[in-house]
């Protein structure tokens, strides 16, 4: 009881009807009430940032990832026989287990993230057969997701792995270097719980906090800095093209600029598609096409000054409307949040619109010089 008074001591409050608990062992709850959502969306966010893709163990968090939510085979089943689903997700920041259930099911979704928290028990052959899960996942691999993940490794090098992972190295897993992976992934202040929906926020803030809140913290090393992005030129397996720039922080002028000419330019072109998952650290911005083999290149260094005028106005509603998007429904809220959360504790969706409200034209013309051969990662399918 002392411990759960002390972390809710050190409640932060954001604008009602939302609260931010920041919790003594370093993880912090996220509560939003939505009493018109028909579900609870409950993310459980683990960061990355001690576990980032390399060589050796390129892929691990994904595997562990499908092994985590695979449990005893039978934790899908329970969840829909009582009309709630369960997803999950390894992004390059965290990993993303997502419970959505009904208005009066929050305890069921904190009993059943309480028990994926546990430290993972799996052999040899379980891993053998969820890797080859994962290798018929791979086969499926959409061409968009092979564009990215090739103007990630141009840019990044080795610490621009695709989290999907390597087959051949995922070969080598074993139970002992998973549940290495996951005791780092998983410290108690690597951990954001977002929740949204028609709760009562004092009672989730409460739940919340008793599930991550009063774990025992970890001494943790300290990460270090991110890579700098270089542009350049790339063959990839699949079909298509793009230009992905590569850009600060999530609520930088240039940033939010380069997401806005990228939602305007694709708006133009039929079978286009802008991939961005925003983070606080140097990351991508990748406007591209699989329908055709050429064309969206083509469109971006075609652009006159006229045309950055229409893009400009056009372009930051497009990019405030791809934000507001996600806080319109609880699932796309507790997304956002907790994706934002458990990279920094002051980040927040409101700090990238309020950066579009406030860019100038200038900081576009800078933002859309990004997308240029000069600047930008130019990916192609062959």
């Amino acid at each position: 009881m002392l411990a759960l008074a002390l972390a809710t001591a050190l409640i932060a409050q954001d604008d009602p009807p939302r609260l931010r608990t920041l919790c003594p062992n370093g993880a912090a709850v996220i509560v939003e009430r939505m009493p018109k959502e028909p579900m609870i969306s409950v993310q459980l966010w683990a960061s990355a940032r001690l576990v980032r893709e390399n060589k050796a163990h390129h892929g691990y968090r994904h595997l562990l990832e499908h092994l985590l939510v695979r449990g005893d085979g039978q934790l899908d089943r329970k969840l829909e026989t009582a009309g709630c689903y369960l997803r999950a997700r390894t992004f390059r920041d965290a990993m993303q287990i997502e419970i959505n259930v009904g208005p009066r099911q929050l305890d069921l979704a904190i009993q059943t993230l309480n028990g994926l928290l546990k430290p993972i028990k799996v052999d040899q052959a379980r891993i053998d057969r969820e890797l080859r899960v994962m290798s018929e996942e791979f086969a499926t691999y959409d061409d968009a997701s092979r564009l990215s993940a090739g103007a990630w490794k141009l840019a990044f090098g080795d610490q621009g792995l695709d989290p999907f992972g390597d087959l051949e190295v995922l070969a080598n897993a074993t139970p002992e270097g998973l549940a290495e992976i996951q005791r780092k992934e998983f410290y108690p202040e690597n951990l954001v719980l977002s929740i949204a929906g028609p709760i009562d926020i004092k009672e989730a803030t409460r739940l919340g906090t008793a599930l991550i809140g009063i774990k025992q913290g970890s001494i943790r090393a300290q990460e270090s800095d991110p890579p700098t992005g270089v542009p350049g030129r790339i063959e990839v397996d699949g079909f298509g093209e793009g230009r992905a720039a590569i850009v600060a922080g999530f609520d930088r002028p240039m940033t939010a600029g380069a997401l806005a000419i990228a939602l305007s330019v694709a708006s133009e072109v039929d079978g286009s598609f802008v991939t961005y998952t925003p983070t606080d650290r140097q990351g991508m911005i990748i406007v591209g096409q699989t329908e055709r083999q050429s064309g969206i290149g083509l469109k971006i260094d075609s652009l006159q000054e006229q045309d950055l005028v229409l893009h400009f106005i056009r372009g930051k509603i497009m990019a405030k409307n791809w934000v507001n998007g996600f806080l319109r429904t609880a699932q796309g809220t507790a997304y956002l949040r907790g994706l934002l959360l458990v990279q920094g504790h002051g980040n927040r969706p409101e700090s990238l619109l309020d950066t579009l409200d406030n860019l100038t034209m200038n900081q576009f013309r800078a933002s859309a010089a990004l997308f240029s051969k000069a600047n930008a990662v130019t990916v192609v399918g062959r």
